[in-house]
């Protein structure tokens, strides 16, 4: 009774387990709670986002399309259409003053290039530039790209290599056309100014806490402003039309949506400058964890020790007893709950029962293994010596005494050499011995009726094997191998050691009429034979199964065999 009232019962740890089940829920329920506000308000600033974009977009769309209504007048003028037809000083001349009057007023562009269809560059810069470099000027463009848009802008984004120091900007560029004859005269490039574009978009920007990356069809990007601080910002972006995503900068967020920009053939992505920390609601959830984690925490430990170890320790028990073998093991525990108490008292009464049937299983296991070793080797039918008997008897009465006396000495001889000793497993050398009998005494009843050949180790010769194992396989190459009478069976015994596996090989080959698949696929998975030839594989295969406690026929022997040209058996034993 002391015992049983030290013993808990399992309600109160299952009290505590809900109380812990309760703790997770809360836990994961504030988790879900603070999943659904975010996309509530993610989808509000998303659409917000969106529509700053959209104003973006729409005014640098405005300031373009005012650049390309500049050019587009610029390349249909006759006057200069004709100037750069000819080509001449003075209309070179007047080409450079017609780009200069272009230039003259507008803030918003930088540069204005002619390339001529010889290749020439004829150039005007808003400040002076020096540079010169035709070829390299030249390098910066894709024609066939201008050339398909069959007069219309062509825009892109990248940096004057005549004015390096400007930085990259917009650019347009178009075929210049000939109104009278249709031709190409050239192509027209003009070139944003960075400083003036970047301030009239800062004022919109800067109301709508939004910065601007613009993408063209070849992949150059353009940061409006072009200071944005975040480290890899191109290649964290994930330029996908509307989709909302956000770049992470250690705790904080910050928010982009990408949107097409038809007039540059690319994409632009709006920038929300202002990080989102959701300071208040990682404040709850840090503290709902932290109680958590306390709460969770201290009823482990209860359920560890008052559930988890005890039965770890019936698991450990069990393990040790599967593995080792272990029955004396004892799983009562004094402390724990009741239903672990009763568990491993009813485990220990088990084990007991297991024990004595154990006992019980060995003990019955071993003298059936001895009854049927014993059963199988005194299985020596009568026949051989009745058939022997009555040949020496036919030798008397034809007056071949010698024959007849050599035969029942060999005779005598042979069951002397099986009967002796008692035991079940003899030596090769003692085996070899009554193989040997026997097939003088098979020679002497026919003459013509075997040649048999050794080729044994010597260190095998010391090596048992069960009684009457190598007699029964070469009693059976002469009893059913046999193709014709008058023509011998030729046996050959071969006796190898293979050290490595401690296995000894033992093949028995003869050049008879052969075993059929049917009949070998029968004696290897243990069937009923419809033939019976002296002790039999199957009996062979039983005994060497037996005496060295094995389970699988393939352990222990193989056969292969053609029909009408040979048999060829090999035991596999232990030594």
């Amino acid at each position: 009774m002391t015992e049983q009232k030290r013993i808990k019962s399992v309600s109160w740890v299952l009290v505590k387990s809900y109380l812990i089940t309760m703790g997770i829920s809360l836990f994961f329920g504030m988790f879900l709670f603070q999943a659904i506000l975010q996309r509530e308000v993610n989808y509000k600033l998303q659409r917000g986002d969106q529509e700053a974009l959209n104003t973006v977009s729409y005014f640098i769309t405005r300031h373009m399309q005012e650049s390309e209504r500049i050019s587009s007048d610029l390349a249909t003028n006759l006057l200069f259409q004709n100037a750069l037809s000819r080509k001449d000083e003075t209309d070179i001349r007047l080409v450079n003053r017609l780009l200069r009057d272009s230039l003259v007023g507008r803030n918003n562009i930088r540069s204005i290039h002619i390339i001529t269809r010889e290749g020439n560059v004829i150039s005007e810069f808003k400040e002076p530039s020096y540079l010169k470099n035709d070829e390299e000027f030249l390098q910066q463009f894709d024609l066939q790209a201008i050339d398909k848009e069959k007069g219309s802008a062509y825009w892109g984004i990248g940096t004057n290599v005549l004015e390096p120091k400007v930085g990259n900007t917009l650019y347009l560029a178009r075929v210049i056309r000939s109104k009278a004859r249709l031709e190409p005269l050239g192509y027209l490039v003009v070139y944003l100014d960075p400083v003036d574009f970047n301030k009239d978009c800062d004022d919109i920007l800067r109301n709508i806490s939004m910065q601007v990356i613009i993408k063209d069809s070849s992949g150059a990007t353009l940061k409006i402003p072009d200071n944005l601080e975040l480290d890899n910002l191109e290649e964290v972006i994930k330029w996908k039309s509307k989709e909302y995503h956000y770049i992470k900068e250690g705790s904080k967020k910050y928010y982009y949506t990408v949107q097409e920009m038809s007039i540059l053939n690319g994409m632009i992505m709006g920038l929300n400058i202002q990080a989102r920390t959701n300071d208040n609601m990682n404040t709850i959830l840090l503290f709902a964890v932290i109680m958590n984690i306390i709460f969770l925490s201290g009823a482990s430990l209860i359920i560890k020790r008052k559930v988890v170890s005890p039965l770890k320790n019936i698991a450990d028990k069990a393990r040790v007893i599967g593995k080792q073998g272990k029955l004396d093991t004892r799983f009562t525990i004094d402390t724990g709950y009741t239903e672990v108490y009763d568990i491993t008292c009813a485990l220990d009464e088990m084990m007991e029962e297991i024990k004595d049937l154990v006992s019980e299983v060995k003990e019955k296991e071993k003298l059936q293994k001895r009854l049927e070793l014993s059963i199988i080797n005194h299985q020596v039918k009568p026949h051989f010596l009745y058939n022997t008997l009555n040949a020496a008897s036919i030798l008397v009465a034809i007056e071949e005494k010698e024959s007849a006396n050599e035969l029942i000495k060999t005779l005598a001889k042979y069951y002397r050499a099986c009967l002796s000793t008692g035991e079940d497993t003899i030596t090769i050398e003692e085996e070899l011995q009554i193989v040997k009998e026997y097939v003088k005494i098979a020679i002497i009843r026919n003459p013509n009726i075997v040649d048999i050949t050794y080729d044994v180790d010597e260190e095998a010769l010391k090596n048992k094997i069960p009684k009457i194992t190598l007699q029964s396989l070469v009693e059976n190459s002469i009893k059913y191998g046999i193709r014709k009478l008058g023509e011998p069976v030729n046996i050959h015994i071969d006796i190898k050691l293979d050290k490595p596996k401690n296995i000894m090989n033992i093949s028995i080959e003869d050049d008879g009429v052969g075993i059929s698949e049917e009949m070998i696929d029968k004696i290897m998975k243990g069937e009923k034979l419809e033939v019976k030839s002296g002790f039999g594989l199957k009996a062979i295969i039983a005994r060497i199964l037996l005496c060295y406690d094995l389970k699988d026929t393939n352990e222990v022997i193989e056969i292969t065999s053609k029909c009408g040209e040979y048999t060829k058996i090999l035991l596999k034993i232990p030594y």
